[in-house]
């Protein structure tokens, strides 16, 4: 599954970070920078959870490698949605 997701806040990427961490396969997030180029991250990982959070704080100044917020997946090969429809972008 390829669901397009929000993460609006530290407390949103915390949370979606618990919820899978209990899923048994893996989970990624992805996406692309400012420059189109591809990122991909575990979404089970506190170190990326932090990355993403530390990027939510800053006033988002312009750096080599922001984060396109429009174009946040979470990829999985099983069907979280009901796990994560709290975080998918409609």
């Amino acid at each position: 599954m390829r669901t397009p997701i929000e993460l609006n806040s530290v407390h949103e990427v915390e949370r979606f970070t618990q919820l899978v961490q209990t899923v048994d396969v893996d989970v990624r997030l992805v996406g692309k920078d400012e420059n189109g180029n591809d990122w991909n991250l575990s979404a089970k990982s506190l170190f990326c959870s932090l990355i993403i959070s530390a990027k939510l704080q800053k006033d988002r100044a312009h750096t080599a490698h922001d984060v396109d917020w429009n174009t946040i997946y979470c990829e999985c090969e099983k069907d979280i949605y009901c796990l994560i429809r709290e975080f998918v972008k409609e």
